[in-house]
């Protein structure tokens, strides 16, 4: 039952982030009260679906939609995501593949920057948000991120491109200041995967 409602609501988000973006969660983790850098991370799923001897991963065909506005190169913000998203998998253990047969999970993102995308949209397609709110913080400035991560079962095992986890975070942060930006969203990312276990590697 949790399996076929995780695989419909994953249907939906793909769909989604094919029109526009369509990013979900379910449990607060945290809300940091600071201004205007205050994050909500939000996840569902079970990372215990992950198997125990899961060493190595490969992208989605079909989980990876930037959504910004002309301000950012959505390429550009693609390729740092994936870039942000290796090193910390690399960091915890795990080893990129090319080759999504020879991984033992996929992984899929989707980032959707400034008013690409309400809370009311995400709600009306996921049925579930992280909902940050823009109380006290200065919209001309700080434009609110969204930005979904997910593991997938590789197609050609039992249960194949199955979702097994997602989290998702919404942020805070100033498109004009790209360094500042690009700081703030690599520690979001860390923060994001902190539940996803260390590989046992033998030294």
């Amino acid at each position: 039952m949790i399996d076929s409602l995780l695989n419909r609501y994953l249907r939906m988000l793909i769909l989604s982030f094919m029109a526009i973006a369509s990013l979900a969660g379910c449990v607060t983790v945290e809300d940091n009260a600071a201004q205007p850098l205050r994050t909500t991370i939000v996840m569902a799923g079970d990372l215990s679906g992950l198997s125990t001897s899961a060493t190595t991963f490969s992208w989605h065909p079909e989980l990876h939609r930037i959504i910004t506005d002309k301000r950012l190169d959505p390429q550009q913000v693609s390729q740092h995501m994936q870039n942000v998203l290796k090193q910390t998998l690399q960091a915890k253990g795990y080893r990129f593949v090319e080759d999504p047969q020879l991984a033992d999970f996929q992984v899929g993102f989707g980032v959707a920057m400034g008013t690409e995308m309400s809370d009311a949209q995400i709600l009306a397609v996921a049925g579930l948000v992280a909902g940050l709110s823009t109380e006290g913080v200065n919209t001309q400035k700080y434009d609110k991120g969204t930005v979904l991560i997910a593991l997938f079962k590789p197609i050609g095992v039992q249960g194949g491109n199955d979702l097994i986890w997602r989290v998702l975070a919404q942020g805070f942060g100033n498109v004009e200041k790209i360094d500042e930006l690009t700081t703030n969203f690599d520690s979001l990312i860390d923060s994001m995967l902190t539940n996803l276990p260390l590989v046992n590697v033998t030294p």
